[in-house]
């Protein structure tokens, strides 16, 4: 049965179900993150073996980060803030900053793409993710090199947290006295320690930070990829004017989200729902199952109040190809803002 848009906007009842669905999700990856670690500091594997291990642990940690952390920053845990720390640090102990993160998350979702204001639109010099970006002559290339540097998205985290401690600038959000910054910030760093002490007394300092740095250069690669073909996509038109009211809102999401692979049980599960970009953007917070209804609903009549078709890639492959091409467009000089920027935009249907 197709739900009205007062429908879709009316704020959800609370559910038992609500909470069930990120509890359940963190019981799994605990299980296979830990699982991981602490075989491996049983075994305290040669240093190959332990670059090896580092690809199934990344792969683990990438999706405790898109799913864990993504909830975390919804309060889909609790409405308190140290349950959705707990559970963050727990299921992907690698220095993440849950306040830090879920505040600069606020603002994507206010202000999608809007450059320089989201953060994502300037997450590096080295890669031109936006127009209105400065330009440099290695841009031209970027569309080779970029996925090797995905792979330190982690780094570019810890340079905007350390930022963040020091400054406090986050578009739109007046940020709290620096004691208080960074309070958090050790408070977070200290929890992560503790939950990683153990292996670091079993396996070794040394070969605990090796396995570490490996494996987040293999969840940053892969999240940042899943995170990029959502809003740096091929038919996708960025702006540099923040919007204004519901209606410009929506014109703004519909021009900036796409979404790929929506019938996938597993890359919806493995991506905390972001095959669902759109509609989550549209819904944030919400569980997995109510992303399919607000897609197959919401994302339709929000495509349609702003005139164009929504973009939606039919597999993860054609989404990546749609994102090379993206960064493509975006190393020549000549790139532009606006909805007339790049291809006619077209729905893409699988």
């Amino acid at each position: 049965m197709r739900r009205t848009r007062s429908e879709l906007e009316k704020p959800k009842k609370f559910i038992l179900s609500d909470r069930v669905e990120p509890w359940r999700d963190w019981a799994i990856l605990v299980v296979i993150v830990h699982g991981i670690l602490l075989s491996t500091a049983l075994r305290s594997p040669q240093w190959g073996w332990l670059l090896l291990i580092a690809v199934p642990l990344g792969f683990a940690l990438s999706t405790a980060v898109l799913t864990i952390e993504h909830d975390a920053g919804h309060r889909r845990f609790s409405k308190k803030l140290w349950p959705n720390i707990l559970a963050t640090q727990t299921a992907a102990p690698v220095g993440l900053w849950v306040v830090h993160w879920t505040k600069k998350h606020q603002v994507h979702h206010k202000l999608t793409q809007v450059y320089p204001l989201d953060d994502a639109t300037r997450a590096s010099g080295m890669i031109r993710l936006h127009p209105c970006a400065p330009y440099w002559r290695v841009h031209r290339f970027q569309h080779y090199y970029a996925w090797l540097l995905y792979g330190l998205a982690w780094a570019g985290e810890l340079r905007s947290q350390l930022n963040y401690v020091r400054d406090g600038e986050l578009a739109g959000l007046t940020p709290p006295p620096r004691s208080q910054r960074l309070r958090s910030f050790l408070l977070e760093k200290l929890i992560c320690g503790l939950i990683l002490l153990p292996y670091a007394i079993l396996l070794g300092p040394l070969k605990l930070t090796i396995l570490l740095v490996a494996s987040m250069t293999v969840a940053s690669m892969f999240a940042a990829v899943v995170l990029s073909v959502g809003h740096i996509s091929e038919g996708l038109t960025p702006g540099d004017v923040a919007p204004h009211g519901r209606q410009e809102w929506e014109l703004n999401l519909v021009r900036t989200s796409a979404s790929f692979n929506t019938g996938s049980h597993m890359l919806h599960w493995v991506t905390g729902g972001l095959t669902h970009h759109l509609a989550h953007h549209l819904r944030a917070g919400a569980s997995r199952e109510d992303l399919k209804r607000v897609h197959e609903n919401g994302v339709v009549d929000a495509a349609s109040r702003a005139g164009l078709e929504q973009l939606e890639y039919p597999t993860l492959t054609s989404a990546v190809i749609g994102h090379r091409n993206q960064l493509r467009t975006l190393g020549r000089p000549d790139a532009v803002v606006g909805p007339d920027a790049g291809p006619d935009r077209t729905a893409v249907q699988g």
